[in-house]
């Protein structure tokens, strides 16, 4: 991620309250860590600072710095410590060894390769880690971390391969982060040769041994060998009672996040509508109170945590209730001591302190968890979209025996007419020009024997051919279009009120589904979207507030993979400050 320069965008100091959320989120997240190596890593009296970090590829990171020491990064998928904190604590991942000189390769921007890996022999003590997951490294002669990466192959399938690139790296010791000289000279450690499994895998084996809970027999699963006794004649015999079925009930014991779920549950929640908002607001502080990333806009809050907690037969609306805005019912809570609001900018207000210890919240009876929703099925890739020429009636007799109609991208016209051209012997010796034979001169109109160079040669067979193109959709379905797509277009304007929003035309033609997408753009940009159609138009608008020109951009083509020609006033829109 830093390879390359970054600009830093602003610079904030943490309260004491964001560094020990801080300090929870990363037991959280990194559950093999102690809570006094956390103590280490962010002191209480310590001074603590978020830089946030725009990359050379235009992605956000916040960069937690503790007394002057990057410790911490927040990229999208969550925390990834840096080679400082690892130092540290060198249990929060999964370590490899690569051999010494392999890692000046990967300061300089190449990939780590699993030749660069040193396996143990069988596979003794090697980590275990699932793809994806994140696992550092460090050298052979020294044990301090050099790299922080996420893992590309899963550890057997490392011991069962002997090629290919094993870690995406994230961050290494040398890059621009930690040559900043806002952090000084940053010094690797000399902590000696590692190895894996601690050097001492006989130990550890025993260890695990101990471990090991080994319970009586209490009930005889397989009947003796052997016949049955033969029953006395005449002698009387017990009939048992068949046992009552017991019914399981669903309990979880409360141990942290793991609550107990009562059965009267559904009878604890208020039936009027100020009483079920304040319920699902201690809910959400029971549940997530100390998992909720902060600041968290008061609209997400509402819609993402309040609504999902509400029971499935009732409806939360905070406009049924007596405070009718959602900012009137914060200010409510806000002088329970349950919450702390404070203004990001103008109109757009966010919860910045939670008190899930509050005895309001302690009292509250434990809600039933709300169940994960499946999955979502992926939203459908756009078409493949490829330029291509069709054979018309004029050039049939060069690329014989293809029918009229048939596609062809520019290279395929090209290796026709080279191979023409070489077999009929065309090319002018010492020159970079074709000789016309008959066919070429028909295809071009003119006169057999003239004399034409490559480049006017290929320009001239592919004027007498249909531009077109090939649309291939996710479903494999094929379609050709005889003609070149329109662009996406993308235009801003006024309604009433002076209040901007942005157009984008002609998705439909490239295989896009305007309510999905719409959705996508909502969830995007925290603001209303809708599909419209202007006076005039002939087909569907997609209709977002506000100036959302980058936004759209960049979701089309980083995260669709549309091609930017595609898509009208691409590189100014992404070029544009948000």
């Amino acid at each position: 991620m830093f390879a390359k320069p970054y600009k830093l965008k602003s610079n904030n100091t943490l309260k004491n309250s964001e560094k020990k959320q801080l300090a929870q989120r990363i037991i959280h997240e990194f559950p093999t860590i102690t809570e006094e190596k956390v103590k280490q890593l962010v002191p209480a009296k310590s001074i603590g600072i978020c830089m946030k970090l725009v990359l050379s590829s235009g992605d956000i990171v916040n960069v937690y710095v503790i007394d002057g020491v990057p410790i911490i990064m927040e990229v999208a998928e969550g925390l990834v410590p840096t080679v400082c904190a690892l130092w540290q604590a060198p249990e929060m991942v999964p370590h490899i060894i690569i051999h010494t000189p392999v890692f000046p390769k990967v300061q300089g921007g190449a990939p780590l390769y699993l030749p660069g890996v040193e396996l143990p022999a069988g596979g003794t003590g090697f980590p275990q880690f699932c793809k994806g997951e994140l696992i550092a490294a460090h050298t052979s002669n020294n044990s301090a971390t050099v790299i922080v990466g996420r893992a590309i192959l899963s550890s057997g399938d490392m011991l069962l391969r002997t090629a290919g690139v094993c870690m995406e790296t994230l961050h290494v010791f040398g890059d621009h982060l930690s040559k900043d000289i806002k952090f000084g000279k940053l010094e690797r450690p000399k902590l000696g040769p590692p190895a894996y499994g601690g050097g001492n895998a006989a130990q550890n084996l025993a260890n695990n041994i101990q471990k090991l809970s080994i319970q009586p027999a209490v009930k005889e699963e397989w009947p003796a060998l052997g016949q049955p006794p033969a029953p006395v004649p005449n002698e009387p015999q017990l009939i048992p009672e068949p046992p009552n079925p017991v019914v399981d009930t669903p309990t979880q014991l409360e141990d942290g996040n793991c609550l107990a779920i009562d059965s009267d549950e559904e009878d604890n929640v208020p039936t009027d509508m100020d009483g079920l908002l304040r319920w699902c607001m201690l809910s959400f502080l029971k549940l997530e109170g100390n998992k909720v990333e902060l600041p968290l806009k008061t609209n997400l809050l509402y819609r993402n945590h309040l609504m999902a907690l509400c029971p499935a037969e009732r409806t939360l609306d905070v406009k049924k209730s007596s405070f009718k805005k959602m900012g009137k019912f914060l200010e409510a809570m806000e002088k329970e001591g349950l919450v702390r609001v404070c203004e990001l900018e103008k109109g757009v207000d966010a919860v910045v302190q939670l008190s899930p210890s509050h005895p309001a919240v302690r009292a509250h009876p434990p809600p039933r968890a709300p169940a994960r929703p499946a999955p979502r099925a992926a939203p459908p890739a756009p078409p493949r979209l490829r330029e291509v020429q069709c054979v018309t009636a004029a050039v049939a007799p060069l690329f014989a025996p293809l029918k009229k109609g048939t596609a062809l991208t520019p290279a395929d016209v090209r290796a026709t007419l080279t191979g023409h051209v070489r077999s009929a012997g065309l090319a002018v010796p010492g020159q970079s020009a074709v000789r016309l034979d008959l066919t070429l001169a028909t295809v071009l109109g003119r006169q057999p024997g003239e004399h034409l160079t490559w480049e006017e040669l290929m320009s001239g067979v592919l004027k007498k051919m249909t531009p077109s193109t090939e649309i291939q959709f996710a479903d494999g379905e094929l379609r050709l279009s005889r003609s070149r797509l329109e662009p996406v277009t993308m235009q801003v304007a006024s309604r009433s009120g002076n209040k901007k929003v942005t157009l984008v035309s002609n998705l439909e033609a490239y295989g896009f589904n305007l309510l999905e997408l719409s959705a996508v753009c909502q969830r995007g940009v925290a603001a209303s979207c809708g599909v419209t159609r202007s006076p005039g138009a002939k087909h569907d608008q997609l209709m977002l507030q506000g100036d959302q020109t980058h936004f759209v951009a960049k979701l089309l083509i980083e995260k669709y993979g549309l091609p930017k020609k595609f898509v009208e006033g691409a590189d100014k829109a992404l070029n544009r400050k948000k």
